[in-house]
């Protein structure tokens, strides 16, 4: 009986069992990525804690819900340069360590508005070189992104005023080689940080840095190489 303290004494510094997850029912591209990370190869009891960087370039067609549960520690996610064109909206949830997401180089053409509700803050969010035409007002409400918003080269045409809403240390916002013709007064409201803004190669004919668009801005802004919108011939 003497000895059943030592015993409790034992037992209640053992470390505890770490908690596995069964990831086989994955996208596969997702789950064999999550096991190089992890130089594992059993899918089936996985230890995601360790996973801080995934990243699959190349053949990515399709992602599904879920696809990153449990991924809590995760800091680096690279999905750019795929063949992506459409995203589950909670596919994020749960990352909330997240701090830099590259989905650049897909064929996405729209985003679901809740889609980075998940995260909470960024470093960065890399969406150039898609097909992106519109965004949803929401898209970026509840998010915090501190170095850099990339939605260069894509097909969009106009924005809508609180897009950028919360946004405030943000520091570049890069929206050059889109179908830009306008845009509404506002929508750069509250960036404070703001240190560069690139709208250069839209078609913002007739837009300068004296526009009451750029008030407040302290910004250095490219707005060079506008051109005149394409007419349909008919």
């Amino acid at each position: 009986m003497k000895a059943l303290p030592t015993l409790l004494a034992l037992v209640a510094v053992l470390p505890a069992k770490a908690e596995t997850t069964n990831i086989c029912d994955r996208t596969p591209a997702v789950r064999d990525a999550i096991l190089n990370a992890l130089d594992a190869y059993e899918c089936a009891a996985v230890d995601l804690a360790d996973v801080k960087k995934l990243r699959h370039n190349q053949g990515l067609t399709s992602l599904k819900a879920g696809d990153f549960d449990g991924l809590a520690s995760l800091q680096y996610l690279n999905l750019g340069d795929n063949q992506l064109t459409t995203l589950p909206d909670e596919l994020f949830d749960g990352l909330n360590s997240l701090e830099w997401l590259q989905l650049e180089e897909n064929q996405l053409t729209a985003l679901p508005e809740g889609l980075f509700d998940g995260p909470g803050s960024l470093r960065a969010l890399l969406l150039e070189e898609n097909q992106l035409t519109t965004l949803p007002e929401g898209l970026f409400d509840g998010l915090d992104i501190s170095l850099m918003l990339n939605l260069g080269d894509n097909q969009l045409t106009t924005l809508p005023e609180d897009l950028f809403d919360g946004l405030g240390s943000l520091e570049h916002l890069v929206l050059h080689m889109n179908q830009l013709t306008a845009l509404p007064a506002g929508v750069f409201d509250g960036l404070a940080s703001l240190e560069y803004l690139y709208l250069d190669y839209n078609h913002l004919v007739g837009f300068t840095l004296d526009d009451p668009l750029f008030d407040g801005l302290t910004a250095s802004i490219e707005l060079g190489g506008q051109t005149e919108p394409p007419t349909s011939l008919e």
